[in-house]
């Protein structure tokens, strides 16, 4: 039995970003933005079973499962908490998706010109580190009581209310396979000591496994109430499943 072919080279309906439309030239502006940036993948025509999704959002790409076409779509993305900040800082986005389905038939969808102009400046405080990752990954021996992520910024104040994220990654495909948030308040010491130390589980790193990638970043809430900050990101290999045999 042959595979199904679709020859049908109509693209499937373009993406929409929450607040951007044709009258605003689709721009987000600092308004829009505190709404909420949510990128809608629409219940395109003729979706399958099991198709995959593949989003791009500039150069990240993100893949998504249909397993019931009527529950599972459109897909709702909240771009500014489930993608990397610098995957929504100002500048212009082209947005996109394709859509392959189990007889390997690919449909692409029109672009999104998204215009970001927040006025806000995206990692103004340096990378998180990971003393677990000086080898250039992470491996099960380094993982085995937890893994220690460093953060440190010069203006670090007792109060201030600290989320570090961690997003775990297949290697090939580049789905997501974890997230997960571990937020922290900064003592007194710690703003004498200028870092903090934040231990990730071994449970998490194992929820990413083997032939990863992690991603990890933070954001910033000051005690004194001044404006939210974002880290830049640090990605790290990931491989924590116990040796085979």
């Amino acid at each position: 039995m042959s595979n199904k072919v679709n020859d049908d080279t109509t693209p499937l309906e373009a993406p929409t970003v929450l607040n951007a439309s044709d009258t605003d030239n689709y721009t987000i502006d600092q308004y829009d933005i505190k709404a909420g940036l949510v990128l809608e993948i629409p219940k395109y025509a003729n979706p399958l079973v099991d198709d995959v999704v593949l989003v791009h959002w500039a150069d990240y790409q993100e893949q998504y499962s249909v397993i019931n076409p009527d529950e599972d779509l459109p897909i709702m993305i909240d771009v500014f908490n489930d993608y990397p900040p610098v995957y929504h800082g100002d500048g212009t986005y082209d947005v996109w998706y394709e859509v392959t389905d189990t007889h390997n038939n690919n449909k692409q969808s029109e672009h999104l010109t998204l215009i970001i102009d927040a006025g806000e400046r995206v990692a103004t405080l340096p990378a998180p580190t990971s003393i677990d990752a000086a080898p250039g990954y992470i491996n099960l021996e380094a993982a085995s009581d937890g893994v220690q992520v460093d953060i440190a910024y010069s203006s670090m104040a007792t109060g201030d209310a600290i989320t570090l994220t961690m997003q775990g990654y297949d290697e090939t495909s580049d789905m997501l396979k974890f997230t997960g948030t571990y937020p922290y308040t900064v003592t007194a010491t710690d703003a004498t000591a200028g870092t903090i130390q934040i231990t990730i589980p071994l449970e998490d790193m194992q929820q990413i496994g083997e032939s990863a990638y992690a991603l990890f970043w933070y954001t910033v809430t000051p005690a004194d109430g001044s404006a939210v900050e974002t880290s830049a990101t640090f990605r790290t290999v990931v491989d924590v499943v116990p040796p085979h045999g």
